[in-house]
């Protein structure tokens, strides 16, 4: 067991479980409780958002699994993915930001039965949420039970099922109120920790870079070869996964509702991204060339998720590793309780409220969240007992499949007026089934079946809407308001 580290980490525990029961406290004594809950009120300002969405999108397979995941799949894989990241906020800040925070509503479900009037987007949405977001999550908290694997000495079952159990806690406590003040924190310690990273992989260079990279790409010819881990193919799915899934990941647009106006909104996404490519650059060009001095022993023993404390256990001593120990958990931590938020969200607000029981008040509403977050959060706790290989792919599977269902009927529901409830329900069944058709049937490269799946929702949904009645003026009207008003 590693003392030092392990009581960094739990005094990091102690104070955001702390600022989980506060926010609870602000929340029960608040006019508008379900505001408050699940997006802060509409009070979150431009730079504490851009810090929000980095540590949202920033996650444990991002920045603790990268180094491992580019040395096992390559470089030009995680080159893709990473500027498809980076190309999918940009499209989010002019495609969706500004009617989807000028709305008022709370979550993706909200807007879209706003969009096209019909009760299918009731069900049908929260059900893609909690399908894709709970294949998310399993990524997350495998990246965190390495971790208290790591630090704890325990196994890594164990490290799963402590690592949940606080995670599951504090977003219970506090919903969004919680998950933002916490963001911020997390966020905060993943720029600072991430760039103490790669200032200890400058000055630990055994020799000068461009040989040390050329030192890599001898040991592992894959590191640098387009093909040579995964068909062409597989790079493109992931680029195109990344760039649509940010308009429609339900746990980054809620930020997007917690914005003060449209513009910080636009702005907070461009920031964020701009730190998110930074880090990941850095990170992948710095510290991975040393896996080339690990021996292959050290790196049989310890999955390829854990390289990146493997490296930095060179670099640092058992302080600064308890303080990077902590801010890699930040980074999983801040996908981990955006997207229970987003579950618990399609569960309570979207079946509960808006399907099952529209009357239902502020207080069942909040109750109902706080159980679908355990629920939720413990069976999914269940299901990373006995994870999969390579994080990095699990996680971008999940968003694909959010994007393959959501991308069309959401972004032409914006856009183009002739998008009806039927094409978006034809659009949104193809993508989803296609997908998981795609996935679970064939054996395609990583991350391909985007390719196949959202050209095809996009697709049904155009041929639909064209063949059958237009939506209506009030639905037309309305989206037209949500793109010139300034709230």
């Amino acid at each position: 067991m590693k003392i030092i580290e392990i009581s960094i980490m739990l005094l990091y525990f102690i104070f955001i479980i702390i600022l989980g029961r506060y926010a609870q406290t602000r929340i029960k004594t608040s006019q508008s409780s379900t505001t408050e809950y699940y997006v802060a009120g509409r009070r979150v300002g431009t730079g504490v958002n851009a810090l929000a969405l980095m540590a949202a999108l920033g996650s444990g397979g991002s920045f603790m699994a990268g180094v491992g995941s580019v040395w096992e799949l390559g470089l030009p894989f995680i080159t893709w993915q990473t500027l498809g990241s980076i190309a999918g906020f940009a499209l989010a800040s002019v495609l969706v930001a500004k009617p989807m925070r000028n709305s008022r509503l709370f979550t993706v479900t909200d807007f879209l039965v706003d969009r096209y009037e019909h009760s299918f987007f009731k069900i049908a949405v929260p059900l893609v949420i909690i399908i894709g977001s709970g294949m998310y999550l399993m990524s997350q908290m495998t990246a965190g039970g390495l971790i208290g694997s790591y630090v704890t000495g325990l196994s890594y079952e164990w490290g799963v099922v402590i690592i949940a159990l606080v995670f599951i806690l504090y977003v219970a406590l506090g919903g969004m109120l919680a998950v933002t003040w916490t963001n911020i924190l997390q966020g905060a310690m993943m720029v600072l920790l991430i760039s103490i990273v790669c200032i200890g992989a400058i000055i630990n260079l055994p020799m000068p870079y461009p040989d040390f990279l050329l030192n890599a790409t001898n040991e592992n010819p894959a590191l640098g070869t387009v093909g040579e881990t995964m068909p062409v193919a597989g790079y493109i799915g992931a680029f195109t996964t990344w760039a649509v899934a940010v308009c429609v990941i339900p746990h980054l647009l809620m930020r997007i509702f917690t914005a003060t106006d449209d513009r910080s909104a636009k702005l907070s996404m461009n920031i964020g991204m701009l730190t998110y490519g930074s880090l990941m650059v850095g990170t992948v060009l710095l510290v991975t060339p040393f896996i080339a001095l690990l021996s292959n022993s050290l790196l049989e023993a310890n999955p390829s998720d854990m390289w990146l404390l493997l490296i930095a256990e060179q670099f640092f001593g058992p302080i600064i590793m308890g303080v990077l120990a902590a801010g890699i958990m930040a980074a999983v931590m801040s996908s981990v309780d955006a997207l229970l938020l987003a579950v618990s969200s399609a569960v309570a607000y979207d079946l509960y409220k808006g399907w099952h029981k529209p009357k239902a008040t502020q207080r069942q509403v909040l109750k109902v969240s706080a159980i679908s977050t355990w629920v939720i959060g413990l069976v999914v706790m269940v299901l990373s007992l006995n994870p999969p290989d390579f994080l990095v792919v699990l996680y971008t599977a999940a968003v694909g499949f959010m994007a393959a269902s959501l991308f069309g009927p959401l972004v032409l529901g914006i856009w183009w007026k002739r998008a009806n409830h039927s094409g978006a329900i034809v659009g949104l069944l193809v993508g989803s089934v296609s997908y998981l058709i795609a996935f679970f049937g064939f054996e395609l490269p990583y991350n391909s079946e985007i390719l196949i799946a959202l050209p095809l929702s996009i697709v049904a949904l155009v041929s639909v809407s064209a063949l059958t009645e237009k939506p209506s003026q009030e639905a037309i009207n309305r989206m037209a308001i949500y793109h010139e008003r300034e709230v």
